[in-house]
């Protein structure tokens, strides 16, 4: 390199976007060890090119075009900073959303065939705002983690803002999917408040152990309560009177705790 410089018939292809990928790395290499080639590049270099080129990169930085999530949030009147990071949120994408569709679509066709079916897509529809809440939160699988923790926005509120859109998102898909159960209508909707209730917990028991890992404790428990309640008092014991009770002594229990610790979560959610 030293002993090489850049000629002025390269210099000029080079400024007007007229070398190879191979060229422009080795001419660009050479330019920044090179202060005589630099000053043979400026008066070949188009100005206006130039300032149209970093004003796009400008504008493009400072000012991302929104996605669909953003812009629907935005049209339902709320604010731009927290239509951002709500957007943001991993498990409002459009890959959860199709892997949430087709598991809730597998479970309730498969309540066609028998009552099998039916006890598969009521255990499994209260896991699935469990495991978006989780993906919301933790660190290695939310890119936006620490833009989220940094912006000016009280940890506890955007908790309860991230919470409350994956579950409301998930609800509504295992709601659509209910429809296709077959039985009565009250069984189509016992999901409803075991959900509420294992994303509850899982938020209260967040502010002390991983989150990844408390929802995978609450999902593995309640399944095991299903057997259990199968076992001990028929198929559907668990989302019976007695059941939907727990179920609502545990969201008002999680949810007083939510309270009473708020000031607690200005720590990292997900551990490290």
């Amino acid at each position: 390199m030293n002993g090489w410089h850049l000629d002025e018939a390269t210099v000029t292809r080079y400024a007007h976007g007229r070398v190879t990928m191979a060229v422009a790395a080795s001419v660009e290499a050479h330019l920044l060890a090179c202060a005589p080639c630099r000053a043979l590049l400026t008066p070949a270099v188009d100005l206006a090119r130039l300032r149209s080129l970093w004003d796009d990169v400008a504008e493009r930085v400072d000012t991302p075009a929104p996605g669909l999530v953003e812009r629907l949030l935005r049209l339902a009147r709320i604010p731009e900073d927290t239509s951002r990071l709500l957007a943001s949120t991993p498990s409002l994408r459009a890959s959860w959303l199709l892997a949430l569709g087709a598991v809730l679509g597998f479970a309730a066709l498969a309540s066609e065939a028998d009552e099998r079916g039916t006890l598969l897509f009521l255990t499994l529809a209260p896991i699935l705002p469990v495991v978006g809440v989780a993906t919301a939160f933790h660190r290695r699988l939310d890119p936006a983690h620490e833009i989220g923790l940094a912006a000016p926005y009280p940890a506890f509120r955007l908790l309860l803002l991230r919470s409350a859109a994956v579950v409301g998102v998930t609800s509504l898909a295992a709601a659509g999917a209910s429809l296709l159960l077959a039985g009565p209508a009250l069984a189509a909707a016992a999901w409803l408040l075991p959900a509420l209730a294992l994303t509850s917990l899982t938020l209260a028991l967040s502010r002390r152990f991983d989150i990844v890992h408390v929802a995978c404790g609450v999902g593995a428990g309640w399944a095991a309560a299903v057997a259990g309640a199968q076992i001990e008092g028929g198929r559907f014991a668990a989302f019976g009177t007695a059941g939907q009770l727990a179920c609502l002594l545990v969201t008002v229990a999680s949810l007083l705790a939510l309270v009473a610790y708020r000031d607690r979560y200005a720590t990292p959610l997900g551990g490290a």
